[in-house]
This record gives structure tokens, sequence and C-alpha cells, in this order.
């Protein structure tokens, strides 16, 4: 029935979906309310807007260098999403930079509609929206001047980053702006901690949309996400014990069959 080797990958992927499910079904009829702790270097988002309205400067977002197949670059955007809804009901300037050219038009219209939503549709300048170059040094050197010329307030940096995490991170610093950072890349976290005034490090920006809207569904979907982790953790722990005890063959022979 299935390939070999994949009925125990198939059966883990379909608890995934039920307890997606399970959680969904349970929030929509009001049976459970869902909360993700408290995320400080969220919080500070909107702290931040508020810090470049009254200082009549912009608000900087980066969504890192990742395209479409990168789960990074789809949770960047919908924070993306939320922050310019913000930026549009303060009346704050928003500069959006755009790693490749591909993704450009998705996040003008990302910013576009999260205007409309707020009923600030005039207010939306596409000229913010900016991409400059698909060549990554280029592509650097562009945000490091665009940031001394803006004068930005506020920068905010979710997504995959790689060597140039640093310089945006010391620039966005020199011009005095607060900074909210936040990564997957294990390579990149300690830099964003160290030179970010609030850095999301890891998983912390794959639940930074569901935080940000307190929407339920989202929520209920990290919730499942989060029983998948302990599900995971479990069988890793009881196959070390197996092992150790020698009791392991059974489980291997199982695991080989299925």
């Amino acid at each position: 029935m299935f390939a070999e080797g994949m009925g125990v990958d198939f059966f883990l992927i379909a608890l995934l979906f039920l307890g997606v499910g399970y959680a969904l079904t349970r929030t929509k009829k009001g049976m459970a309310k869902w909360q993700i702790r408290k995320i400080p270097g969220l919080d500070a988002i909107e702290e931040g807007i508020g810090r470049a309205t009254e200082m009549n400067r912009p608000v900087f977002y980066l969504p890192g260098s990742g395209g479409f197949s990168d789960p990074q670059l789809l949770a960047s955007m919908a924070v993306l999403s939320e922050v310019a809804k913000i930026t549009a009901r303060y009346d704050t300037r928003l500069i959006v930079c755009v790693p490749m050219s591909s993704v450009y038009p998705v996040i003008e219209e990302v910013v576009r509609q999260s205007y409309v939503s707020a009923g600030k549709a005039e207010s939306f300048r596409a000229e913010d929206v900016r991409w400059f170059s698909d060549h990554y040094f280029g592509y650097a050197i562009a945000i490091i001047g665009l940031m001394f010329k803006e004068q930005v307030a506020t920068n905010i940096m979710l997504g995959t980053f790689a060597f140039d995490a640093l310089m945006y991170a010391e620039a966005a610093n020199q011009a005095g702006a607060i900074q909210v950072g936040g990564t997957a890349a294990t390579t990149q976290i300690p830099f964003f901690v160290a030179a970010c005034d609030y850095a999301l490090i890891g998983e912390e920006i794959y639940a930074a949309a569901a935080y940000l809207t307190k929407d339920p569904v989202r929520v209920a979907t990290i919730v499942a996400e989060d029983w998948a982790k302990f599900l995971v953790t479990g069988l890793v722990v009881l196959g070390v014990l197996l092992q150790t005890f020698g009791k392991a063959d059974g489980l291997k022979d199982f695991l080989n069959k299925w």
C-alpha cells in the first residue's frame, strides 16, 4: 500500500493534519481559547512604529533574501501585512526593500492590500516598495545607503539572512533606529541577538503572524504544530531508551517493514 519505509511518515503527517483539524474545530465552536506566550520582540513592533510616528521618520522593513520556496519569507509576509496596517493607521511612512525581482510584485500587493483594509488606500506609496538588484552585494549596499539617507526610526528584519544581517543591523543602529530582528538561520541568530533591541529566535518568526493578529485559526494551527513537536520528541526519547537498554530491535524491524 505504501512505498517501502514510508508508512510511518504517512501516519505522522496524517496525525498532524488531524491535530490541526481538531484544534480548528474546537476554536471555531468556542470550545477552546488557545494562547501564545508573550514574545517581547513582537510587542515592540507597534512601539517602534509609534516611535517613528512621533519622530516623523520612516519605518524600514526587510523580508530577508528568500524566495517563494522559503517558509521564512511567507512568515515574514504575514508580519509585513500587519505592520503595514499599523503604519497606515498611524499615517507613518513604511519603506519595504525586496531582494528579488520575482518577489517584488507580491510584496507590493501585500502592502497595498493592507493599506486598503485599513481604509487608507490613498496613503499607499508604490515607490516605497523598492527593489534594487538580484545581486546580493548590490542589494546590501543599496539598503545601507537608504537607511542613512532616510534616517529610519524603526528597522524590522524578519526572514532569511546571511552575511548581510550584521551589516543592516549596524547601519540602522548608526542611523538611530530601534530594531526588531528575527530569523531561523542559526548562523545569524547571534548577530541579531547582539545587535538588535529585540530578537525573534528560530520558530518565533513562524508564530509571529498568529501572535500579532490574535486570529483564532492561526493560533490553533500553531497549537497543533506544538502537539506534533511533543509527539516527535516523545518518539525520539522512546527510541533512545529502547536503544540504551538493548530493546530496540523490534522497533527497528517494525520501522523497516513500514
